[in-house]
């Protein structure tokens, strides 16, 4: 148990970390400065994921070899019309039956689509570069949360801006959409790396009532908006990833200010390097009073294990955790990624829709904000995932039926179904990260994150059946909704726990640990 000392007192008191927090300014003036920075830092890996819904956007199109039968230069000035029968929209043949051997597009948006021709026969290609991403920040929360459980938090964290950087630069280069696959992947890794630790690093310098705020915050939703501005300006793939990648640089700099998690020193039995992160961030908050000279000893046994997944279920309670949390990160991942992708397919310009699914992401996650601490965050997870079933469900049967106002409908209902999906996210990252102790808090983060990977990866050939098939989309994120509030019912509430630091710290819960 870490001992802590008072100025002003002769005996020695033992405290917990989260007693330390309190002692030295509890959410203070350091705490504010580093929330501020990393949630400025998640603008890029926004941009790199939320991107690619412009990325691979399907402008317009029409068949070119349909001029040539016609005696035109191009087909491109009849594009609105549709009252005569060449120049179609969205066709692979030409007028006389053949196959199309070119394509013009729309030249309001610039895409991967009309820059490589993924059309018709290849137009598999833009759900398979998204799920390409999907499984690169997949293969990046599971090797950073392994990573940053054995090495810390602070090195895989700042790794994950450089290959942001890297990989759009490598987007912005691309001549072939192989490449630019290739980069999709590596933005995945680097977003995966920064996501399973930035939310881990800034919950353990915090007290419990504040970390809903680091989690919740709307950052997100805010970086989204301007994303819609940025893609809205620029009208091109390319020059949005030029601005990722610029974007990327001065957050280098605050590797100076950010320093490593005091609570994994601490886990790891290293009281000493935790003593100094302690006085720097007492020193800032101006609590100066606080003596830690004999503050922070060292444990008798100073063997310093090695976690691995395998000990996320060294215990009946985190077996049963671990099992339970999957479906809702899978859940998390199918709707959040599914709903955000079929902003593709709605009607509409496709930089307002993005600005509107973005936008109402704003409020509510203020609103989850006030829910997790006054009901909880099992409770705001459950509301959140009714919201996704009966928008859903709702859209599903608007778009499998011939109802009035059928755009209209289907436009409302998922910005409905995209608000709970969106607002989920706040309570059940908190909730993760309370669940688990220190020093398997970040393996058990990136391991659930790569349950939601999976969930996104089969959510985009979802999205790609959804042309096909309207309404499934819809359908299955809202029957997945239900088998997740059913998982829900068996998780335990976290509201004002205190993070625990070791697995055996779980003993109060009457675990029984399952011998190794």
């Amino acid at each position: 148990m870490t001992v802590f000392q008072r100025n002003n007192k002769d005996e020695e008191e033992k405290i917990g970390p989260d007693e330390i927090i309190d002692e030295i300014g509890g959410c203070g003036r350091f705490q504010i400065r580093m929330s501020i920075i990393a949630h400025m830092m998640k603008t890029i890996v926004c941009f790199s994921f939320a991107g690619m819904v412009i990325f691979t956007a399907p402008p317009d199109w029409w068949c070119e070899s349909d001029a040539l039968l016609h005696n035109m230069t191009s087909c491109s000035r009849f594009e609105n019309r549709t009252s005569v029968n060449y120049c179609q929209k969205h066709s692979c043949y030409t007028a006389n039956g053949s196959q199309c051997t070119s394509y013009g597009f729309d030249d309001s948006l610039s895409t991967a689509i009309n820059e490589f021709n993924l059309v018709c026969d290849q137009d598999f290609i833009p759900s398979t570069i998204n799920s390409i991403q999907l499984a690169g920040i997949m293969f990046g929360n599971l090797i950073s949360g392994q990573i940053s459980d054995l090495f810390g938090r602070k090195r895989p964290m700042f790794m994950s801006i450089v290959i942001i950087m890297a990989a759009n630069l490598l987007g912005f280069f691309s001549t072939c959409w192989e490449m630019f696959a290739a980069a999709a992947f590596f933005t995945g890794v680097g977003g995966g790396f920064f996501l399973t630790t930035h939310y881990c690093l800034l919950s353990e310098f915090s007290p419990a009532k504040w970390r809903v705020w680091i989690t919740g915050f709307p950052s997100w939703p805010v970086q989204g908006c301007f994303l819609s501005l940025v893609s809205w300006l620029l009208h091109d793939w390319r020059y949005i990833q030029l601005v990722t990648a610029i974007m990327a640089l001065p957050f280098l700099l605050s590797w100076f200010v950010i320093p490593e998690s005091f609570r994994w020193y601490l886990a790891h039995d290293k009281p000493e390097r935790a003593g100094n992160i302690l006085r720097s961030v007492a020193k800032y908050n101006k609590h100066n009073d606080v003596n830690f000279n004999k503050a922070l000893k060292k444990p008798e046994d100073t063997h310093d294990r090695r976690y691995t997944v395998l000990d996320l279920f060294k215990t009946k309670y985190l077996i049963r955790i671990s099992l339970l949390s999957s479906l809702s990160w899978f859940a998390l991942g199918f709707c959040s990624f599914g709903l955000a992708f079929g902003i593709q397919s709605l009607s509409g310009n496709i930089h307002f829709n993005l600005f509107l699914f973005s936008l109402t992401g704003i409020p509510s996650k203020v609103i989850a904000l006030w829910l997790q601490n006054r009901f909880g965050r099992r409770a705001s997870c459950m509301l959140c995932f009714v919201i996704v079933m009966i928008g859903g469900f709702t859209v599903g049967i608007v778009q499998t039926t011939d109802a009035p106002h059928k755009d209209a409908l289907t436009n409302a209902f998922a910005l409905f179904a995209n608000t709970g999906i969106v607002t989920a996210w706040g309570p059940i990252q908190t909730m993760t990260i309370e669940l688990y102790p220190t020093v398997i808090r970040n393996v058990g983060f990136g391991t659930l994150s790569v349950t939601g990977r999976i969930g996104g990866i089969i959510a985009m050939q979802i999205v790609y059946l959804n042309m096909h098939v309207p309404g499934l989309l819809f359908y299955v994120c809202a029957s997945i909704s239900v088998a997740t509030l059913v998982s829900l019912i068996f998780l335990p509430e976290t509201m004002d726990k205190n993070l625990t630091d070791k697995i055996k710290e779980n003993n109060n819960l009457n675990n029984k640990i399952v011998p190794a």
